[in-house]
């Protein structure tokens, strides 16, 4: 089979096309796989904590091991955190229970969280 120019631009071009949507492809699910930008909470008299998606999505990847689990999921709205609601096993510290991963509960731990400006 021969190809002439006008079946090799089109070729070229269906080729261009594919790749520019493999792209925009990879490009959501990149941008899903990395999480929404950290937030922080009103720490109170302890100082703001500053949560990052990215930090915790390292150890943990599957979304699914927070949202719905542990944390609802409702786009906009946040879960009220409570330090007597972790100290329970709830929210933060159903993973930061000492075992998982550092103890809500030991007064060390504080500043891991908590900064004072």
């Amino acid at each position: 089979m021969r190809l002439t120019w006008k079946s090799t631009l089109v070729l070229a071009a269906v080729i261009g096309l594919i790749a520019f949507f493999g792209a925009l492809v990879a490009q959501k699910a990149w941008a899903q796989a990395k999480g929404p930008a950290d937030f922080d909470f009103d720490g109170k008299g302890s100082g703001k904590v500053v949560f990052s998606h990215e930090k915790h999505a390292a150890k943990s990847p599957k979304c699914t091991d927070c949202h719905t689990k542990v944390f609802k999921m409702a786009k906009g709205q946040r879960t009220a955190l409570k330090m007597a609601d972790m100290n329970t096993g709830q929210a933060c510290g159903t993973c930061h229970d000492g075992k998982t991963a550092f103890s809500v509960k030991d007064q060390a731990n504080c500043t891991k969280c908590h900064k004072k400006s």
